[in-house]
């Protein structure tokens, strides 16, 4: 009986400590230029009293990337989750923060951090709310970085009214 007892206690903290590592190792495999943007959304969240509602004295933390980051010559778009960590909000700014595990229960924030013109000196667009809330964000967040989704019209697919064509196709 106390051997099983021990054992199920060794397993659940090496399971907990496997999640609290996770984000770390996550941030650790981020691309230089991620990361400068993952350090942004944590340092306007941390800032941001209406995101920390449960707690503002916490340290919001990296914890994934959701889908990929988008960068080409022009534009830079990515989207991720930061969590509340043990770790006391910094009183500078403060970035990502490898030494902080996560809290359970603490709601999910979703940032998102684009740019139009990525070698432009103006700051980029961050916005940053409860994952829950997202949807009533959305058409902010397409507005912001529209030219970054995919899907959109370009040039290309708009079609003049004098394009319009009937008939066979193969038919000059």
């Amino acid at each position: 009986m106390e051997m099983s007892g021990l054992l199920s206690v060794l397993l659940v903290t090496s399971a907990a400590l496997l999640f609290i590592a996770n984000g770390q190792s996550n941030y650790d495999m981020l691309t230089e230029v991620d990361k400068k943007h993952v350090d942004m959304a944590i340092r306007y969240a941390n800032k941001n009293s209406e995101i920390q509602k449960y707690n503002p004295k916490e340290h919001l933390n990296f914890l994934q990337v959701i889908g990929q980051s988008e960068i080409n010559a022009r534009e830079f778009n990515i989207n991720l989750l930061l969590k509340a960590t043990n770790c006391p909000k910094a009183s500078s700014d403060s970035e990502h923060r490898p030494e902080c595990s996560f809290k359970s229960r603490r709601p999910y924030i979703n940032c998102v951090v684009c740019s139009k013109d990525f070698h432009d000196s103006t700051d980029p667009y961050i916005d940053c709310v409860l994952h829950k809330d997202v949807k009533k964000q959305d058409d902010v967040r397409y507005d912001k970085c529209s030219s970054l989704l995919h899907g959109g019209l370009t040039t290309l697919a708009l079609h003049a009214e004098e394009d319009l064509q009937t008939g066979c196709l193969g038919c000059f």
